[in-house]
């Protein structure tokens, strides 16, 4: 970390070449403020071809931790289509709101990001992403602390901050700016009387409104982009492995109602997020009330406390419901399952399942079960139905190591997919191992994705809206089973994958991999059937949603997995909840946090299917 002197001596006096980047624009060294803070100018973070550089100003501390200090993106106000990093509204500048958050010993890097009229939304919300990561690249050379980053945005640029830090969707899209390797993840979040529900107003605007001149800042917001209003809610986004946010709003606002900050701060504390809801006099940025001092300070003290305890990859501890569950469960001494012997296991299993985490229920029109023709006589299947009428059809394989699970286990998993995310869900109910060792299981799935395809029709479905999903082992084969679809080039609109085993290599998979691929298992385990992660290309994959805790003993082979399928061009939603672990998607019924994870997974499903039709 440099010293304060060498910190005084950063600058680029001379120019590079374009092909440089971001490196090729020079910047004079930093000058002191009023206190004694250092302060750059102009440093530009993101070169878009066609666009003018992105700049930001940044302004340190000049007392810091030898860590460096730590870092808020202040996201400005304007209607998406007006405002600067160089302009604050009156009544923020007065109150001195920027110099109050650097006093308070962090750095403030005041941003500029490309306005609606410039570029379609995305662009200023990734721009905002592209700063996040240019900071921490460069935070050893200004003396910053990249793992304890935090967005500040007021109005307008709340919005863009609530969605560049809760958003997984923008992960889709194709990054800003340089430093891809550096992470967007924040770790907390200030929202100033931000709209966070746009499909409940009518045409909410900015600041200072009569200086807007003619437009309507959110027709001109939504002008050319396909993201629809609910896409452009930040509520819709809320997750429980998602940034602190502090939420603070005038009851009196004319501009950007009240009640869009109340419903946030409703489903972030359903979602179980570290939330502080401030709600005061004042209008619109808080203007006819003296609050925005007390404000400031209550912003800050909760900057403090939060970005004490979190830092960018710090473990959660495992959520304490989960953690209570697994205690009384391994207190039985039946617990884990896959310890003992097959035949107790799955006896075992339904006493679980009985006694501790019943599934919750979820209203379905019909539970019809039957059989179709498979490779070693009748598979059986469950039919689950929606209350509501739909053209998607699911094929949902069920966990359990390859050696449990049935029907039966899984049903309540079904049914939630069914009436959450609106489809037709099919269980299939594959032979299991040791028995019946690969590729059984995986032979009875592909008997199963074929005649779902052949019967679409009689279930109600479109060929074309045909998703395969599953959980553990069960994603382990709905993975392969989607690369051979796609292989063949069967349409899947998409896959669902529950903290799926995608590396069957691993030490950790040993005990499973024997019984599910006996002993032959080491040479096996490299085959993409058994190891989707090794197929040698992923590019004709269709859009993935995933969900991993990051207590998973699959934690990192999922995560892998995600990255490879980035790698290839496919869209993908990846959950990481930091406080669940193996199974969560059963657990709804005994944690909080597993039951907001699974509705989450569930609904961001929904919304890949309902964008599917567009």
């Amino acid at each position: 970390m440099p010293e304060p002197a060498d910190l005084l001596a950063v600058a680029r006096p001379e120019p590079g070449p374009l092909s440089d980047g971001t490196a090729a624009f020079p910047f004079a060294p930093p000058v002191r403020g009023a206190d004694g803070e250092l302060r750059w100018e102009a440093l530009v973070y993101a070169v878009e071809p066609g666009y003018r550089p992105l700049m930001l100003d940044l302004w340190v501390p000049e007392q810091r931790p030898a860590e460096g200090a730590p870092v808020v993106v202040w996201v400005h106000g304007g209607g998406w289509v007006h405002g600067s990093r160089r302009r604050r509204a009156p009544h923020l500048h007065q109150n001195r709101v920027v110099e109050r958050i650097v006093a308070a010993g962090f750095a403030v890097a005041l941003v500029d990001y490309r306005l609606a009229a410039e570029a379609p939304f995305p662009a200023g919300v990734l721009d905002v992403q592209a700063a996040v990561r240019w900071l921490r690249a460069q935070a050893e050379v200004f003396g910053l602390d990249g793992s304890r980053v935090a967005l500040w945005g007021e109005s307008a640029g709340a919005h863009l901050a609530l969605l560049a830090g809760l958003c997984r969707r923008l992960e889709a899209e194709p990054p800003v700016g340089e430093a891809t390797d550096r992470s967007t993840e924040v770790q907390a979040v200030v929202d100033w009387y931000g709209p966070s529900d746009l499909a409940a107003m009518s045409s909410p605007v900015d600041a200072e409104s009569e200086e807007l001149g003619e437009g309507d800042p959110f027709a001109i917001l939504l002008r050319d982009t396909t993201w629809s209003r609910d896409d452009l809610s930040p509520v819709r986004y809320v997750r429980p492995d998602g940034p602190a946010v502090f939420v603070a709003h005038g009851k009196d606002d004319q501009l950007v109602p009240v009640a869009q900050s109340r419903l946030l701060a409703e489903a972030l504390t359903e979602a179980r997020v570290e939330t502080e809801y401030l709600e005061t006099a004042g209008d619109h940025v808080f203007v006819g009330a003296p609050v925005v001092p007390e404000v400031t300070d209550r912003s800050i003290a909760f900057l403090r406390r939060v970005l004490a305890g979190r830092r960018l990859g710090d473990p959660r501890p495992l959520d304490p419901h989960t953690a209570d569950l697994e205690a009384r469960m391994a207190a039985t001494g039946m617990w884990p399952l896959l310890d003992a012997p097959p035949a107790v296991a799955r006896e075992r299993g339904v006493v679980m399942r009985r006694d501790f985490y019943p599934p919750r229920p979820f209203p379905v029109a019909s539970v019809t079960d039957g059989v179709l023709p498979g490779p070693a006589g009748d598979v059986r299947i469950r039919v689950q139905r929606p209350v509501q009428p739909t053209d998607v059809t699911v094929l949902y394989v069920h966990g359990g190591g390859w050696v449990i699970g049935d029907l039966d286990s899984h049903q309540g998993s079904a049914a939630r997919i069914a009436a959450t995310a609106g489809a037709v869900v099919v269980q299939v109910d594959y032979r299991l191992a040791p028995e019946d060792p690969y590729p059984a299981g995986l032979d009875d799935c592909r008997a199963a994705a074929r005649w779902v395809l052949e019967h679409v029709d009689e279930l109600g479905g479109d060929p074309a809206r045909f998703v395969v999903a599953g959980d553990s082992a069960g994603g382990n084969l709905a993975a392969v089973l989607t690369q051979e679809l796609a292989d063949r080039g069967t349409p899947v609109a998409g896959q669902f994958l529950l903290y799926p085993g995608t590396d069957l290599r691993g030490d950790t998979s040993a005990d499973v991999r024997l019984q599910y691929l006996g002993p032959d298992g080491d040479a096996l385990a490299g085959d993409p059937r058994v190891s989707p992660v090794l197929a040698p290309t992923l590019a004709a994959l269709p859009p993935t949603v995933i969900g991993i805790g990051a207590h998973d003993f699959l934690y990192a082979d999922t995560l892998e997995y995600a990255a490879a399928l980035r790698a290839a061009g496919v869209p993908v939603v990846l959950r990481v909840f930091p406080t669940l672990d193996h199974g969560f998607f059963s657990y709804g019924s005994v944690s909080p946090a597993a039951e907001a994870a699974a509705d989450l997974l569930c609904r961001d499903l929904h919304r890949l299917l309902h964008r599917s039709t567009a």
